[in-house]
């Protein structure tokens, strides 16, 4: 975790946040999801302000829109704004841009106590885990679904659950083609070599999942691709979530990877595993035949995963 204080008052006082207080936001920042777990943000806390900004990274042959990066920002962003409420202060948001790069300057303007939903979801925040291998073929607790879509509502971001035999054979189809074109890609097959490391950051060897949506997810040269009707049927058991946004701004993404993180807090309140696609949407044909065969008129940015996890918790943050 990395925390700069800006000590221009001397670090303490009334207007201030304290070193704990700073280590609160810190840490609340480092519990969220990042693409390959690289964390690309930098928190500066000043004043009452704490300052997220993106760090520049590498650029990556399979997001060239860097897409990810500002989705793990938008996480990083919910799990700072819970952190703030969490400490009794109402949390005032702007984002912006730095050249190519987002930010966004999070203030507390005055002493207020957080929602239930709030303080629940911060309460999580420590337990959140991607679960990328299959799910308990149980249903979702009735209402679950209703209360998924709420936790993601947000200005600019709407959520869409998949439903029945047709949704799921057309997203089915959009995973499998998306899958073969990465697994026969031999620079990203090179760039997900490079990120996957046992230890710290990267991608852990376990984070691959070999059966259902979790093969095709994160695909790999030696994945075992399954037939289409079989994962076809796999998405109608599961509960797969479609987030879009009404634009494809670098703001946009932000906001998509926020609401996703209030939702996946959300689910992991409630003892439910989840887990988010983007791999596949980094493709034009795929985000816009997606959208075509489900007649979305909002533009997907990702899709996440919820269930009861079948085997022990293991998992990639």
């Amino acid at each position: 975790m990395s925390v700069t204080r800006a000590l221009a008052d001397g670090g303490h006082g009334q207007d201030s946040w304290s070193a704990a207080e700073s280590a609160v936001l810190g840490e609340a920042v480092h519990c969220a999801p990042s693409v390959h777990n690289t964390r690309p943000w930098e928190l500066t806390v000043h004043g009452r302000t704490a300052e997220l900004r993106e760090r520049p990274g590498l650029p990556a042959q399979h997001d060239p829109e860097g897409r990810d990066p500002r989705i793990s920002f938008g996480a990083a962003l919910a799990n700072l704004v819970l952190a703030i409420g969490g400490l009794g202060w109402a949390a005032e948001v702007a984002t912006g841009l730095a050249g190519d790069l987002v930010t966004a300057t999070v203030t507390g303007t005055h002493r207020s106590r957080p929602t239930d939903a709030e303080n629940r979801r911060r309460r999580a925040l420590a337990d959140r885990w991607s679960h990328r291998h299959a799910f308990d073929r149980r249903e979702l607790p009735e209402g679950t679904r209703d209360v998924l879509l709420d936790a993601l509502a947000a200005p600019g971001v709407t959520g869409r659950w998949i439903s029945g035999p047709d949704e799921a054979l057309a997203v089915a189809r959009s995973l499998d083609y998306a899958a073969r074109v990465f697994r026969g890609n031999t620079e990203y097959q090179r760039e997900l070599t490079l990120w996957t490391n046992p230890r710290g950051h990267g991608v852990r060897p376990d984070a691959f999942g070999a059966v259902g949506l979790a093969a095709v997810g994160l695909t790999t040269s030696r994945t075992r691709l399954p037939d289409e009707s079989l994962l076809a049927d796999r998405i109608q058991q599961e509960a797969v979530l479609v987030v879009t946004t009404s634009a494809d701004t670098p703001q946009d993404h932000v906001r998509a990877g926020a609401a996703m993180e209030q939702a996946w807090l959300e689910a992991t309140s409630r003892d439910l595993a989840a887990s988010v696609m983007t791999q596949p949407l980094h493709l034009e044909e795929v985000r816009t035949g997606l959208a075509q065969r489900l007649g979305l008129t909002a533009v997907p940015q990702l899709l996440m995963r919820f269930g009861l996890p079948a085997e022990p918790e293991v998992g990639e943050r």
